[in-house]
């Protein structure tokens, strides 16, 4: 029985070494990285904040037309590299996303074309899959393989980019895309930060410095998204609250990773949207829960 036990043991190091060994040799890397957010032109902004952080009048600023219902956003770690052990992942994540009907979703730990992904293009497939339109921007690639943020919208995608953040650890980027959708132009950033718990609390503080800098300088009523990999409560969660940048969406839904048994996934929205609803889903396809907030620009 002994024997037995050492065996398996044995076995299950010699499968995670590789991994252990893959990830920090291939993949980890330390980037100081520089916030440049690039600079809005006076002509075309349509900050609904002032240089200062104080809250602006909204209406003669936006052009954001009425809405007939709500506008849904998600936030969603799909752990991508599920598909490795279960060749119908990304199937069950898109009927998760089918299910809420979102209008915009915000996607993390998506793969294209890696060994943990099977080499699928996983943004396709749940393009395929759901009927969305899709945008995905790599956090890094490794032998032809790309790990990023992407995605989905039934608007039209106008533009994207990814920004890199500073980083210790597997590299980070936030995607910034400017969203077409029910005759309104929206900014949406979706971002996925780094882990480690409080071993890495400084370098996340770092990035949510980046975001706030990004989120900044939109020209359009904008939303921020993601698994920001620490609690509501955190020293760096609170210290980008206090910049004011946006509102959380998402506040009191419980916890959005089961494992930890906290929230660490977010849905921040600009100061001109008024939240009706927001609600993590008892959805266990992925280790974290589908996040939804519904938003009507209050006009």
């Amino acid at each position: 029985m002994a024997s037995t036990k050492r065996r398996l043991i044995l076995g299950v190091l010699a499968i995670l070494l590789p991994v252990f060994l893959y990830r920090v040799f291939a993949i980890y890397t330390v980037r100081s990285g520089e916030c440049r957010p690039r600079p809005a032109d006076p002509g075309l902004r349509r900050l609904t904040r002032d240089e200062d952080g104080k809250p602006v009048s909204f209406p003669e600023r936006t052009g954001f037309p009425p809405q007939r219902r709500p506008l849904v956003v998600m936030t969603y770690n799909i752990a991508g590299h599920d598909e490795l052990i279960d060749g119908d992942h990304v199937r069950h994540i898109a009927e998760a996303i089918r299910r809420l009907h979102p209008d915009i979703v915000a996607l993390q730990e998506v793969h294209r074309g890696t060994w943990q992904s099977r080499f699928h293009d996983q943004v396709a497939e749940l393009e395929s899959r759901t009927g969305l339109h899709g945008y995905f921007a790599p956090s890094y690639v490794r032998w032809g393989g790309e790990f990023g943020n992407a995605i989905l919208t039934r608007g039209q995608i106008v533009e994207a980019r990814a920004h890199p953040l500073p980083c210790l650890g597997e590299p980070r980027a936030l995607l910034e895309a400017t969203i077409r959708i029910d005759g309104a132009t929206i900014s949406l950033y979706a971002t996925h930060l780094t882990t480690w718990g409080r071993l890495n609390s400084k370098i996340r503080g770092e990035q949510l410095r980046c975001l706030a800098r990004e989120v900044r300088a939109s020209r359009h009523p904008y939303l921020l998204a993601g698994d920001f990999n620490t609690g509501p409560h955190s020293p760096e969660m609170e210290a980008f609250r206090r910049e004011n940048v946006a509102q959380l969406a998402t506040r009191e839904i419980g916890p959005t990773f089961p494992q930890w048994n906290e929230q660490i996934d977010y849905i921040f929205a600009d100061h001109g949207w008024q939240v009706r609803a927001s609600r993590a889903w008892p959805i266990e396809t992925s280790d974290h829960l589908p996040v939804t907030a519904e938003l009507i620009w209050a006009r």
